[in-house]
């Protein structure tokens, strides 16, 4: 392997260290932000490790296919110290700003989709309910004020219509009798 090929896979290997280590920040602000069981945050623990394995193998592969050396491991732990010392706290203050901008941000949208689109379909839709409730209540009284009206004015009517109607029942119950006279019913045989 060549002087340049090796410097190469130093310079990747402290990239890919300091690559982990804000990985690493990023994974425990979000894990700190969750409230997730236990055995979640193991699993994706694991995960985290196996994806961070595979990412620095996959890195090694493309610069010097595949060699792995003491060199290599050096690399990534000065590359993951490096960063630590230097800009972990920096890194993590951006992330809770990009965290509390993405937060403000989703409020924000939700606010305006819900003051330009919620409420304004809430107000047409009890607007309608409202017409429509009053104008049955407006057909309920003019029902109601025409029945009242219909009754006053057929109310002198009432006993002579009773009257009238107690004659012509007392009438065809005798119309009933005839008429069974006039057409026998069969008579069993005994």
């Amino acid at each position: 392997m060549s002087i340049g090929t090796q410097l190469q896979t130093v310079v990747a290997m402290l990239t890919c260290g300091a690559l982990m280590g804000m990985g690493f920040d990023t994974y425990h602000v979000f894990k700190g932000k969750s409230r997730l069981p236990g055995w979640i945050v193991f699993i994706c623990d694991l995960l985290f490790w196996l994806g961070s394995m595979a990412l620095v193998f996959l890195i090694l592969v493309k610069v010097n296919d595949g060699f792995i050396r003491f060199p290599i491991f050096f690399g990534v732990i000065i590359g993951a110290w490096l960063y630590f010392v230097v800009g972990s706290k920096k890194y993590i203050h951006f992330l809770h700003r990009v965290i509390e901008f993405s937060q403000w941000l989703y409020r924000t949208i939700l606010l305006v989709i819900d003051t330009l689109l919620v409420r304004p379909i809430l107000f047409f839709y009890r607007a309608i309910l409202m017409v429509l409730a009053f104008l049955y209540s407006v057909l309920l009284w003019i029902i109601g004020f025409v029945w009242k009206l219909t009754r006053f004015v057929t109310s002198p009517f009432a006993r002579w219509g009773q009257h009238l109607g107690k004659k012509m029942f007392g009438k065809t119950k005798g119309f009933w009798k005839n008429w069974k006279n006039w057409f026998p019913l069969k008579r069993k045989r005994e």
